[in-house]
């Protein structure tokens, strides 16, 4: 069974929501792509499991999919809405009553909080490599979750209020975000990260037994929090390890002029400037410590 509605937000320029759900009743699962506009790997999954659950039944349960959750800002491909520039990944659940932003955040929220998992696709940035961002330092189920998807990375969130992730797991939904290379400034999607993803979602759908064929068990490696590694001077900034690379501590990064920048821990390097003229304060590197929670 298959069933596309709209939502629509009134305004001067209404905001149409198309909605895919696919089967009925638990486990029930919300994917959803496009709360930031211009992240389009995220957007461009969400879309491939659509064309993949119109053709392939499923034997239990019910999948939601939203693919372009904030379609004005979709439309100029950008993080934020032209009606309001609010972030819509900042104010949920939202306000019936509230701006356009605010009234969309709450309508998606209404359509997820019934999930029993939810999983939101984003894009980290062209220079960034695939991690699942959630709180599983925090929460069992988020954790559980995290430990279910096929994304060799897992970040500790810091729990920044009013996302959609964010707010679902703290009312017992285990709910995560999947960052993908790709997004702004073009639209740009990265497809051999989208391929690992797709497939990771519908992995997931083997896990909880609602499609035929063998799941396998995924074993991501578990990391703390982001921390940025900035340039303490101007120059030109030559990096030394790939994105995703794990990294040790005092391990060379990069180099900025005749200086060595230097891996602050061991853990990991998720996105590493590539060669490039910077100055005092720009951003050169994400990195992430293990995590103190058990691997």
């Amino acid at each position: 069974m298959k069933k596309t509605y709209t939502r629509t937000i009134e305004d001067l320029m209404p905001m149409n929501l198309e909605f895919h759900l696919f089967g009925e009743g638990s486990p029930r699962v919300f994917f959803s792509g496009g709360i930031h506009g211009g992240e389009a790997t995220g957007i461009h999954v969400a879309q491939r499991v659509v064309e993949f659950l119109e053709k392939t039944p499923l034997k239990k349960g019910s999948v939601k999919v939203l693919p372009v959750a904030n379609v004005a800002a979709f439309r100029r491909l950008q993080r934020t809405s032209p009606y309001d520039e609010l972030d819509l990944n900042r104010i949920f659940p939202g306000d019936p009553e509230g701006t356009p932003s605010q009234a969309l955040a709450n309508l998606i929220w209404e359509e997820a909080k019934d999930a029993d998992y939810i999983v939101d696709l984003h894009c980290c940035g062209i220079w960034g490599s695939s991690y699942t961002l959630s709180l599983h330092e925090d929460f069992d189920h988020a954790r559980q979750l995290s430990s279910m998807l096929a994304i060799p990375r897992v970040i500790q969130s810091g729990g920044t209020e009013g996302q959609l992730f964010i707010e679902a797991t703290k009312t017992g939904i285990p709910a995560v975000i999947i960052e993908l290379p790709g997004g702004q400034p073009f639209g740009i999607i990265d497809l051999e990260a989208a391929e690992e993803c797709y497939q990771a979602l519908i992995n997931l759908l083997r896990q909880l037994d609602m499609l035929e064929g063998e799941a396998k068990t995924p074993e991501p490696v578990f990391y703390g929090k982001l921390e940025e590694v900035r340039a303490k001077s101007n120059g030109v900034f030559l990096p030394k390890v790939e994105p995703g690379a794990p990294i040790k501590k005092d391990e060379v990064i990069g180099t900025l002029g005749d200086e060595s920048v230097l891996a602050p821990f061991d853990g990991v390097a998720i996105m590493v400037r590539p060669a490039s003229y910077v100055f005092r304060g720009s951003g050169l590197a994400r990195v992430a410590p293990y995590s103190s929670g058990k691997q």
